[in-house]
């Protein structure tokens, strides 16, 4: 119950027993109090003012640019259930012209320019016409600009269901509105675009002067009454606001006023006729009878609408609703000052691509997505080329080139891997259905490749130019874009990330290692959600783009992924095109090469001998025994420094990842001396605190009182805090020990047991138990770091592992070693997650930059990826091999190293 309420019922309650003939004066006097602290109540709450300051803080200020409040009121046509919207920019006069007309010039007069002043921007010719001077001054043309702009209008036009009097009261004057929140689908059955009631203020971004006129459809609207229940006659209302009244010190917006009044026209084409003279409705294509909907009619410009910023506006509208929907709904723009120009707004179309995804993802999680190939020249592709073994797995078969075509499904969780243990919100229920489609287009391409890939031909500057204008991975809400996302010179133009992606793994897209990623200038695209579907994803209040929460963050990564089934497939085709290209042509390739080299080798050596051409010679037919010797000799060596160039350059490759990796242990190497110094120190230091402090007072003074004001116990939990430190120190100056770069004979009954002390501080902290009771007595020649590598990186892993996984149950680590005749044998398993079940096929867990470790918050990759790919590259290098094992809970590793015997 409200105070009012209350304070009626007490009131009554008073009158009663006042008129009681035996009142009881203390419950008169009970309720006298009550009703008084509610008045006190009363009095003590006050309202809050909103200065009309505000509508101007929404308006110019809030709104980012002026192209984006044209859209934002093209949206309320979509929403008024109008097939059509007419943005009409009558700028005939904004455009200082090089020539005029008298006709022109004599108009200019009539809207008020002073003669003199356009005498003195123009010159009259002797043919009547009028030519803009040479020498004009600055001042005097500005002056002129900022005059003729002002008589610019710019018309947005559609027809809707218009509006009555009650809905121009109630929901276009009411500021932030619910009413498309809460009412969120049209007539006709489309979802509002609007939803948080802000977007007639961009007209006050345009300019200061608005005039609406709406004629209502009178089956979606019942007509008004007067005050007196009886209903109008009005078939529509004129609305005109002037933005400028907003402005004044300590004006409340309840004092500001628009005027609203009604008019009898029942057609709001006869609105556009006799008052928009110069706009042309026979050009509008669509069968549109104009006999309901609004006009919004905006003056005094704030911004000069010349024919470049106009085509401006254009070209945003052309992607402002995907292709697919044309037809629903339909955009013109027409301009005054060009008139032949323009017209209806068509969408972009994309059919000259390498590869298009589409991807349908459902409200179970689950995405369905189909790849079209249209890269490669089917006809070009030789038969031996589906022969070779990568080549007969689906979908690599020729059948699915011929068909260019493929799909397959996947979960949340399968292509965000990892994220899903890491997902306490429930991010993956929260993001909604969608529907995603991507297309890849180079921008050009040179022969060999053309040759080596089979490229099909196409147009390079026609495909640069459509990426140009239409490139970039644009979102939609219910049919229309949200900006700026994938918008071309914008800085969110690559809003997911890719360059990033790329700079990251700037593999090209036929390395064996894999690792290629897309570049954002490639690429195209189109993102469909809806308000019902994706409730998360929430506009900001600048009306340019959404929130970045934590949803819209995983949504940006899920996305990415999605990607990744386009660039592993493209990758895939692209190694075993190289590999086939090699294979035909590698050897004819060098054998080339190594002539050209050994040429120029034989041009090098005679040229050091033409000094020596009167010298005797040898006999012919022995020189030309050596000559063909020599050059038999110099086509092995330049076939062989060949080889080993591309050797080389995957040495590289994995010598800048190791650099990365070895520049933290340099680090910690350049400060050891420091370090072992701390070390020492950190063993007695506490012990030396307590014996200073013990000269002046007695340890079992502090007995039964608390720990924090005890200094005994709090030494000890100092003690306790450094002998942690202690263990690291130990473990991390041990990893760069001078010993451990050698081979040697490696104890492993010894080396498990030091690793165990190493680890026992980090591994209690978390209640892990290693169990290294099953290692038989043997040893290994082998890098002592690169066997640190190897199961540092395996006790990292099992710790994360642990970290995420909600099993309620103890954690174990299992290292074994036995040995047959053939091979020494080392089984590492642990009782954590195991291998997640969204990883298809496990062996991925050693390819380079593979990693499931991922952000709880933005689902952003944390892990480097190296670890397995380190564990398997070391294993490789010493002749072993690794295999993965599937224990019943958990995860298991095997390796086997040859048996080596000494000499």
């Amino acid at each position: 119950m409200n105070n009012n309420s209350q304070l009626l019922e007490l009131k009554k309650k008073l009158s009663e027993e006042a008129n009681k003939e035996n009142s009881d004066n203390d419950i008169i006097l009970g309720i006298s109090n009550e009703i008084a602290k509610i008045d006190d109540d009363e009095k003590n709450k006050i309202p809050f003012k909103v200065s009309a300051r505000t509508a101007r803080l929404i308006g110019r200020e809030n709104i980012a640019t002026a192209k984006g409040a044209i859209i934002e009121l093209v949206k309320n046509g979509y929403d008024a259930d109008s097939p059509v919207s007419i943005v009409f920019f009558d700028n005939q006069f904004t455009t200082v012209k090089k020539e005029i007309t008298v006709e022109y010039f004599n108009e200019l007069i009539e809207k008020g320019v002073s003669p003199d002043l356009l005498l003195s921007i123009y010159e009259k010719e002797d043919n009547g016409e009028y030519i803009l001077k040479v020498d004009i001054e600055d001042d005097k043309k500005d002056e002129f600009k900022k005059i003729i702009s002002k008589f610019s209008t710019l018309y947005i036009i559609d027809s809707g269901e218009g509006m009555t009097q009650n809905v121009i009261r109630d929901h276009w004057m009411t500021i932030g509105t619910d009413n498309k929140a809460n009412d969120v689908f049209t007539k006709s059955g489309r979802v509002k675009a609007g939803a948080k009631g802000i977007g007639r203020f961009a007209l006050d971004k345009l300019g200061s002067n608005c005039e609406m006129t709406t004629i209502f459809n009178p089956e979606n609207h019942k007509k008004d009454t007067t005050r007196f229940g009886i209903e109008t006659q009005f078939n529509g209302y004129k609305w005109k606001v002037n933005w400028e009244d907003f402005e004044g010190d300590f004006k409340t917006i309840e004092k500001v006023n628009a005027e609203l009044i009604g008019i009898y026209e029942d057609s709001i084409k006869e609105q556009i006729i006799s008052h928009i003279k110069d706009l042309d409705l026979t050009k509008i294509t669509t069968n549109v009878d104009f006999k309901y909907g609004t006009i919004l009619k905006i003056t005094n410009l704030r911004d000069n609408w010349e024919d470049y910023f106009v085509e401006q506006v254009y070209s945003d509208l052309e992607v402002l609703v995907p292709p697919k929907e044309t037809g629903e709904f339909e955009i013109f723009l027409f301009s005054s000052e060009e008139p032949n120009k323009y017209g209806e707004v068509l969408g972009s179309v994309c059919d000259d691509f390498d590869y298009k995804l589409v991807a349908v993802a459902d409200e179970n999680q689950n995405v369905n997505i189909k790849i079209f190939r249209n890269e490669y020249d089917i006809d070009l592709i030789p038969n031996d080329f589906y022969q070779r073994e990568p080549m007969s797995n689906i979908p690599y078969q020729k059948n699915d080139f011929v068909r260019k075509s493929w799909e397959t499904n996947k979960t949340f969780s399968q292509l965000l891997k990892g994220f899903k243990a890491l997902d306490e919100d429930n991010v993956f229920d929260n993001i909604g259905i969608f529907e995603f489609s991507f297309y890849f287009m180079k921008k050009a391409y040179n022969t060999p490749d053309a040759n080596r890939f089979f490229y099909r031909k196409f147009q390079s500057n026609n495909r640069k130019d459509w990426l140009d204008k239409f490139g970039g991975i644009k979102l939609f809400r219910d049919n229309f874009r949200v900006r700026p996302y994938g918008e071309v010179k914008d800085v969110a133009f690559d809003w997911l990330g890719l360059g990033n992606r790329k700079a990251n793994s700037p593999a090209g897209v036929a390395k064996e290692e894999g690792g290629y990623r897309v570049e954002p200038e490639n690429v195209a695209g189109a993102i469909k959600i809806s308000r019902l579907t994706n409730v998360d994803f929430e506009d900001k209040s600048s009306r340019e783009g959404l929130q970045d929460n934590k949803t819209f963050q995983i949504f940006k990564q899920l996305l990415a992924q999605i990607i990744n089934v386009f660039e592993e497939d493209r990758a895939y085709i692209a190694r075993e095109m190289n590999a086939y290209d090699n294979m035909r042509y590698g050897p004819e390739r060098d054998r080339k090469k190594a002539e050209e080299l050994a040429k120029k080798i034989l041009a090098d050596s005679r040229a050091k001998k033409e000094s020596a051409t009167n010298k005797n010679s040898t006999d012919s037919n022995n020189s030309n025994q050596e000559q063909n010797q020599t050059d038999n000799e110099k086509e092995i060596l330049a076939g062989e420094i060949e080889r080993k160039e591309e050797e080389i350059e995957k040495l590289k490759e994995e010598q800048k990842v190791l650099r990365g990796l070895a520049s933290s242990g340099i680090v910690l190497a350049s400060f050891s001396h420091d370090l072992s110094k701390l070390n020492d120190v950190l063993s007695s230091r506490t012990d030396k605190l307590k014996s200073l402090i013990s000269e002046k007072i007695v340890e079992s003074d502090y007995e039964g009182i608390e720990s924090r004001k005890n200094p005994f116990a709090q030494i000890e939990r100092i003690k306790k805090q450094d002998l942690k430190l202690q263990n690291w120190l130990n473990f991390s100056l041990g990893a760069t020990r001078k010993d451990k770069r050698r081979r040697k004979q490696l104890f492993l009954k010894t080396y498990f047991s030091d690793l165990k002390n190493d680890w026992t501080t980090v591994l209690e902290n978390r209640a892990i138990e290693l169990d290294i009771s099953n290692i038989e007595d043997l040893d290994l020649r082998v890098f002592e770091i690169d066997i640190d590598s190897i199961f540092n990186n395996l006790l990292v892993n099992s710790i994360d592992a642990f970290n995420i996984s909600k099993e309620n149950r103890p954690r174990n680590v299992t290292v074994s070693v036995i040995s047959n005749t053939k091979e020494i044998i080392i089984d590492y398993i642990d009782n954590g997650p195991g291998i997640s079940s969204d990883i298809e096929n496990p062996d991925k867990i050693f390819e380079p930059l593979f990693t499931t470790r991922r952000n709880p918050y933005t689902g952003e990759e944390e892990g480097t990826g190296l670890g397995m790919w380190l564990i398997k590259s070391i294993v490789e290098e010493n002749d072993g091999i690794v295999k993965i094992l599937y224990p019943e809970i958990g995860f298991g590793l095997r390796i086997m190293f040859p048996v080596k015997y000494k000499r």
